[in-house]
């Protein structure tokens, strides 16, 4: 079946029309004429893989990675094309909202497309001829796509990967099945973990990978992750066991299993704009929700005068009390769990600026209603899902005011797109209070 595509919408799918019926695939660029196989058909709308391109759109690119489709699909069309498909994305979703005021949506890009990616997590396919490290083929778990080099990482990532694609094949260890590799901006330092079914394997990888590994001096510590069922033991197998990286004069520590940021100059201007309408009630007493290492409660720490952050996974936590050491931090309190099993002291704590971000589900339901009912000046949502940030803002409104939604290109030559909404409680506050941006 032939069919041209109309547009891509959010997250990545390509979207057509036959016979007033709604045909989603996994490739095509608008305009393009595509050839399609249909997968399911279902009473609205189908499902299609695309076979073939009949009729290339202007704006398409040879990709960059020939495993383009698990690591950044968007690499088939001009970063213009790519810039402007998000910023249609993003106007669909929060029209759907029907407010009064509609804002202007702005989307800020990355400084760089390419090489911006300071993680990248790699399964080890034992199964090829020879093995090789490998993305999971998307929408299977048993295929894999080779990976000898990656364009969403730095050369000296790269070349981490290409070194590993040369031991694992003369010396396997099956029982490691992925591994993960992450680098610090500031320092330009690199630093890996190995996942295995057991120990014995990291033992064996720390005798017969890493001493060729260490070669590089880029490459400052190695850790292995053994998994028994849900339990996870971390073993340092060479040099440190963290990274450190610098953003503004903040710095942060992380180790194996910490959620850091993947592209930390989009982060300094998402502080940077908090910061802007923070000024004006400045110091406020700040609730950072879901605070992971503490990045926002650190970064915005000069305008808070007592700041609660909430989090609940334990290694995040550990790293959190360390960087509040390492800042000389006296004015923050932790709060270990989750973020809606803190709901009174949250209320008790009278806050008047929250930081929210959550995982891709959104916010829970009862931190949604607490928010609502009990107001705070100013609130501050960041998502890494657009479609549940839109559904959140509907349950706060409207005993929130929404000033501004900024869109940040975290992840370029993806169809992923990090989005701040800030709201201010009703009648409370409004958009003139604030400096423009």
């Amino acid at each position: 079946m032939q069919l041209r595509i109309e547009k891509i919408v959010y997250p990545g799918k390509s979207l057509s029309r036959t016979s007033g019926k709604v045909v989603f695939t996994d490739e095509g660029l608008p305009g393009e004429l595509v050839e399609i196989e249909i997968l399911k058909d279902k009473k609205n709308y189908a499902e299609a893989r695309t076979i073939r391109v009949i009729e290339s759109s202007p704006h398409r690119l040879p990709p960059v990675c020939s495993h383009y489709l698990a690591c950044s699909p968007y690499q088939i069309m001009d970063y213009k094309l790519e810039f402007e498909i998000k910023k249609q994305q993003l106007r669909e979703i929060f029209t759907s909202l029907k407010l009064q005021w509609q804002p202007e949506i702005e989307l800020l890009p990355s400084p760089a497309i390419y090489g911006y990616r300071n993680k990248i997590r790699l399964s080890l396919n034992w199964q090829a001829n020879p093995p090789t490290l490998a993305y999971h083929k998307p929408g299977f778990q048993d295929a894999y796509l080779p990976v000898d080099r990656c364009a969403l990482v730095s050369d000296r990532v790269n070349h981490l990967i290409s070194s590993l694609n040369i031991l694992i094949p003369g010396t396997p260890l099956p029982a490691i099945n992925h591994l993960e590799i992450r680098e610090s901006f500031l320092l330009k330092e690199i630093f890996l973990v190995l996942e295995s079914e057991d120990e014995d394997s990291l033992e064996q990888a720390t005798r017969l990978w890493i001493p060729a590994l260490t070669l590089s001096p880029e490459l400052v510590g190695v850790v292995g992750i053994s998994s028994s069922g849900r339990r996870k033991q971390y073993l340092k197998l060479h040099g440190r066991d963290y990274l450190e990286e610098k953003i503004g004069e903040v710095i942060f520590r992380y180790g194996a299993g910490s959620f850091f940021q993947v592209n930390p100059p989009l982060l300094e201007k998402v502080v940077s704009r908090m910061k802007e309408y923070l000024q004006v009630l400045a110091p406020v007493k700040l609730v950072d929700l879901y605070a992971g290492l503490g990045t926002f409660g650190l970064l915005l720490s000069s305008l808070s005068s007592e700041i609660m952050a909430v989090e609940s996974d334990p290694n995040n936590l550990y790293y959190l009390k360390k960087n509040l050491r390492l800042n000389r931090l006296q004015h923050l309190r932790v709060a270990e769990g989750k973020s809606e099993d803190w709901l009174e002291e949250i209320i008790d704590f009278q806050p008047e600026a929250v930081v929210i971000d959550p995982p891709r589900r959104g916010l829970a339901e009862e931190l949604a209603l607490s928010l609502k009912e009990n107001p705070v000046n100013l609130i501050f949502y960041l998502s890494c899902n657009p479609a549940t940030l839109a559904r959140d803002l509907k349950k706060l409104l409207p005993e929130y005011e929404l000033l501004e939604i900024i869109a940040f290109d975290f992840f370029p030559r993806t169809p992923h797109i990090e989005t701040l909404a800030v709201l201010s409680r009703a009648g409370k506050l409004s958009q003139r209070n604030f400096p423009a941006s």
